[in-house]
């Protein structure tokens, strides 16, 4: 999804900032994983489960910075 600049720099300098943060580091580490490891990790599922955290990760970060986006007309 698109985010104005100004949601997404509301959200980096809320309370959600450091978990933003985490959610990236995260996310970079799974797909980084998944890019350079993928012909190691041991079965699909292990592929599967990388997937799914990802995707669970994206939902969580929409989440915080719609919640931004949706009051900028108020801000």
């Amino acid at each position: 999804m698109n985010y104005s600049k100004k949601a997404l720099w509301l959200a980096c300098h809320s309370e959600f900032g450091e978990r933003l943060i985490e959610i990236a580091m995260e996310h970079l580490s799974l797909a980084k994983e998944l890019s350079l490891n993928s012909r190691y990790m041991t079965t699909a599922k292990d592929r599967e489960i990388a997937m799914t955290r990802i995707e669970t990760l994206r939902q969580e970060r929409d989440n915080i910075i719609s919640l931004f986006e949706e009051n900028r007309g108020k801000a």
